[in-house]
């Protein structure tokens, strides 16, 4: 029997069966599952109609069906015998005798059955009269079930009332999958319904699969064997399916809508019976589409071969079914496998720029290799313009320029032999490589143009002024049209020339003109120049890396691809391009400049300056930029700040390039005064938005040279001029180095009382003219050192007036708080620097800044951080603390000083104990450079302290400084005898004699 070997003895003129054995489900195992659905189903079926036909290709278990439902119906005792016939091993006359000789016997009670398995197709007159038979059995009290193929149509027709099993209905239902999984041990993970479409002979191979949607070599093989069977009934049927269903295999996918776009319609009834006779082609029904089992490289193979070699036809259909829906991808693999070179021609000639367009000049090249045919007279037309747009696509100039020559040659006979929307997307491709000489195409008469203009030719045209006007022109925007979304059809290919080209537009707009591009944007495009690489695609491939090297490079990001700039603008010498050329060289000038080559880079800034055209206002913004920010970090500020004095503050209209380089040049020459009026008048011209990328490198390149000048820059849009590699801007708003000078920004006033008594207001030293009356500078220093809180005006009277009288006090602080006043530059309307509130008298915390209150705030970090600082992070605080403290706390000469004195004794022991915390973790580090000077630092200030000489001794022994070791020890004891009348601690002498005495061990060895 089929569907597996039937074993199978009939007593032949009796109704009995001797040995029902059901057959195995194509495996060797011999496993079956009960289907106890479908029994339950055909039962009810068969009971109600008498006959029942299971209707199904072969591989959905028709007979495996039949076999179970025959040995339910023999354990049933009060059913009748059985008897199975296998008519596929019959004649049809055979099968005609046998049921005219079951049904001359008596009637029957027990409902005996009947079970015809594989019944041959048959004519319409054979089939009227097996009807009939089959009729006077259901008559005589048989139950009749028989099982045929869907071209048995003459026989389905004919029983019209009899039940139906339909091949959906036999296929793996969600509910009893579980079942086979576990008869079968199939994996949990695997996409059952995407690999076999629940037909049962090929969920029985997936205990063979080896990925989640991978078969094996089984279900491959099954697959293979389910469409043949297909395919061959059909074709011994000459049904009409059979062409539909070649294609279908051809294709491998796709929808109803491409093939009726050949002319080639599907009716509705006739998707329905593919749906209801052949449910394997995974019709969608909502969206007439359609997919084949199997891996393109396993069964698909081996059945679009054999279609071929029937039908060579078909198979040219197929390709150009493709190429029309836009897959070219897999008209490409569909061409390599079945047609030959001069059929592949005669493809390229009817479509001459489509396999360009999707990436594939190597193919073209190929076809034409293997024919031994290069682009010269021989060729037709259309191949000739495959071979044009391949060979721009390819870099391949040689042959796109004698192409080029006899397409002009041929001028007259184009209009024939080339469609009008090839020939205007050809013209389109060509204006996208428009620089290269010799390649232009001939000039047609008007006439010959399509009515509507292409979609890839309107992209490639977008390109293009977009691309010329954002490199070569001003820097514009791209256009709207280069915006627009990819068209579905450019979805089906891995590549689209015209899509590759405005996505890295895009990328190059926003990495030039916005805030750069994501990472994942940035890897695709990484990803996308290595599979134009693998497609020998050139000038595309250079273009895509010269784009994701510069948005590399604007977004601080390491360099991958050091050759990028390179390799472009080499492509852009080869094709006359001098707008990309000059982009190349300055990207390389920037590029140098990171690795401090200024001289390079300063030169390729001038040579890029040299050779722009005045209408290049994007390119000659870039030579500036790149030639100051050069100069600017290779140059000493004494040579910048003398030519900074010959620079013109007097210009007017200037462009945002000149803007930024004479902004730059003033702040790193530290005319701050000069620099904030510059700012001010061009601050709409340098905070243009399209501006900010090569503005925040320029920046971030120049580093503290202009730190000044990022400083004015409004806190709202300063994020956008920080790079990603720099310090996080809560970092960079700390005075790291206080005096005053940096960063200030508007109304800020800077009050620093270490080393002296210290003021700044925006910037600029405020004069002693300004605080000629002594005690004034001395509130001002009382109240910094109680800044965020209010004293009492009996305090403050109490420490500056000790001697006089309150009410003499009190009208000597009125007049001293006024004068401050005045010397903060306090206005009744403006900022408030000096708050009283009842009795108390207070600084604003929110516009003062003190080195006192950030000393206190790093001493906080480096005593009472715990475990939870590291040792690089505790020495990086000590460090910033030793730059911090210039000296003792200032102390007034009038007034009691008592309160002044013992804060300066404070903070010089919390000094020397941040000092010693901070040598304690550089040891711990094994920074020794920082423990020597966080050592020198400290001894400045506290040289007899006993902890601090210890450590000394240990940084200096470390660091082989032993006659300094012996100086400090020794100095030590001097003063403590001759000023204290002391000795050393024993903790200081035990550390003394352990060093000497290694080091006296060291020197005797």
């Amino acid at each position: 029997m089929s569907d597996g070997a039937k074993a199978v003895e009939s007593s032949g003129r009796g109704y009995g069966v001797e040995r029902l054995d059901a057959p195995p489900m194509g495996i060797e195992t011999g496993l079956t599952v009960r289907r106890e659905r479908l029994l339950r189903e055909l039962a009810f079926k068969a009971g109600e109609a008498g006959i029942a036909l299971v209707c199904a290709p072969k591989g959905f278990g028709k007979t495996t069906l039949l076999f179970q439902y025959a040995a339910t119906v023999r354990s049933d005792p009060e059913r009748g015998s059985v008897e199975l016939i296998d008519a596929g091993r019959m004649a049809k006359h055979e099968l005609r005798d046998l049921l005219e000789e079951i049904g001359q016997g008596q009637p029957v009670e027990a409902r005996p059955l009947i079970a015809i398995d594989d019944v041959p197709r048959l004519e319409k007159e054979e089939a009227r009269r097996i009807a009939d038979l089959l009729r006077a059995l259901r008559g005589r009290g048989f139950e009749v079930v028989a099982s045929c193929l869907p071209s048995n149509r003459a026989l389905l027709s004919t029983l019209g009332d009899s039940a139906k099993i339909a091949p959906p209905a036999l296929a793996v239902q969600p509910g009893e999958y579980a079942q086979w999984a576990r008869a079968f041990s199939i994996a949990p993970s695997l996409d059952v319904y995407e690999l076999t479409q629940g037909v049962p002979a090929l969920v029985v191979q997936l205990q063979d699969a080896t990925g989640a949607q991978m078969g094996g070599s089984l279900l491959e093989a099954g697959i293979e064997e389910l469409y043949q069977g297909v395919m061959g009934e059909l074709r011994r049927e000459r049904d009409s399916l059979y062409r539909i269903v070649c294609l279908m295999l051809l294709m491998g996918s796709g929808s109803f809508e491409e093939l009726e776009r050949s002319g080639l319609r599907v009716r509705q009834e006739t998707r329905s019976r593919l749906a209801r006779d052949y449910p394997v082609f995974a019709l969608g029904g909502g969206t007439g589409s359609f997919g084949c089992l199997g891996d393109e490289d396993g069964a698909g193979v081996r059945l679009r071969r054999d279609i071929a070699a029937r039908r060579p036809e078909f198979a040219t259909q197929a390709v150009r079914l493709l190429i029309r829906a836009g897959r070219v991808d897999a008209a490409v693999r569909l061409i390599g496998l079945v047609l030959d070179s001069r059929a592949a021609a005669g493809t390229l000639a009817q479509f001459p720029v489509h396999f360009a367009l999707a990436g594939h000049a190597a193919f073209v090249s190929r076809v034409f290799a293997e024919m031994g045919r290069v682009p010269a007279a021989g060729i037709e037309t259309g191949a000739l313009l495959a071979v044009y747009t391949a060979a721009l696509t390819a870099g391949e100039y040689h042959n796109a320029r004698r192409a080029a020559v006899e397409l002009r040659r041929r001028a007259d006979e184009i209009p024939q032999q080339v469609d009008p929307a090839d020939w205007g997307v050809a013209r389109a491709l060509s204006e996208a490589w428009g620089p290269v000489s010799g390649t232009e195409l001939p000039e047609l008469d008007r006439g010959f143009s399509p009515e509507r203009e292409p979609r890839a030719a309107a992209r490639l045209r977008a390109h293009a002024r977009g691309y010329r006007e954002l490199i070569g022109g001003s820097g514009a925007p791209l256009p709207a049209e280069a915006r627009e979304a990819v068209p579905s059809s450019a979805a089906d290919n891995a590549l689209d020339v015209p899509s590759v080209l405005l996505a890295t537009d895009r990328c190059l707009e926003s990495a030039l003109r916005g805030d750069g591009v994501v990472k994942s944007q940035l890897d695709d495009l990484e990803d996308l120049a290595e599979v134009l690489a693998e497609r020998r695609l050139v000038p595309l491939s250079v273009r895509v890396r010269m784009t994701a090297s510069a948005c590399r490079m604007l977004a601080g990001l390491p360099v991958t691809d050091e050759r990028g700039f390179v390799d472009a603008g080499t492509m852009a010498v080869r094709e006359g391009d001098l707008a990309t050329q000059l982009f190349c060289l300055a990207a390389e000038g920037w590029q140098a400049l990171a690795l401090k080559q200024t001289v390079t880079a300063q030169f390729r800034g001038q040579q890029v300056l040299k050779l722009a055209e005045p209408g290049q206002s994007f390119l000659r913004s870039w030579g500036t930029m790149l030639e100051r920010t050069s100069y600017l970090r290779g140059t000493s500020r004494v040579k910048i700040r003398e030519d900074a004095e010959a620079l013109d503050l007097y210009r007017e209209d200037c462009g945002p390039a000149e803007a930024w380089a004479v902004a730059m040049h003033l702040a790193a020459a530290r005319f701050d005064s000069e620099l904030s009026a510059w700012f001010s008048l061009n601050k709409a011209v340098m905070l243009e938005p399209g501006f900010r990328p090569i503005a925040r490198h320029a920046l971030a390149l120049l580093g503290a040279r202009c730190e000044s000048l990022r400083s004015m820059i409004p806190r709202s849009l300063l994020a956008r001029y920080v790079r990603g590699d720099e310090a996080p801007l809560a970092e960079r708003t700390l005075f790291e180095v206080v005096n005053g000078t940096s960063g200030a920004e508007a109304g800020q006033v800077v009050i620093n009382l270490f080393g002296g008594f210290h003021v700044e207001r925006n910037g600029h030293v405020l004069t002693d003219e300004i605080w000629r009356r002594k005690k004034t500078s001395v509130v001002a220093a009382r109240l910094t050192l109680s800044l965020g809180s209010f004293v009492s005006r009996r305090t403050i009277i109490d420490e500056l007036w000790p001697d006089a009288g309150y009410s003499r006090g009190r009208e000597s602080l009125y007049v001293t708080l006024s004068s401050l006043r005045r010397a903060l530059g306090q206005r009744e309307e403006g900022l408030q620097y000096l708050l009283t509130q009842g009795d108390g008298v207070a600084l604003n915390g929110e516009l003062i800044y003190s080195d006192v209150r950030r000393f206190d705030g790093l001493a906080r970090e480096i005593l009472l951080s715990g475990e939870d600082a590291t040792s690089p992070q505790i020495v990086e605080a000590s460090l910033k603390m030793e730059q911090l403290y210039t000296g003792p706390l200032y102390l007034p000469d009038c007034g009691d000083p008592s309160f002044f004195a013992r804060m300066r004794r404070a903070f010089a022991t919390r000094f020397v104990d941040c000092m010693v915390r901070g040598i304690d973790a550089a040891l711990a580090a094994e920074n020794l450079s920082s423990a020597s000077w966080l050592v020198e630092s400290a001894l400045r200030h506290a040289p007899a302290r006993e902890d601090l000489i210890r450590r000394a001794m240990s940084v200096y022994d470390l660091c082989g400084r032993r006659r300094e070791l012996v100086e400090l020890y020794n100095g030590h004891l001097h003063y403590l005898k001759n000023e204290l009348g002391a000795v050393p601690e024993p903790e200081t002498r035990a550390a003394y004699e352990r060093i000497v005495d290694r080091s006296r061990k060291a020197v005797m060895m």
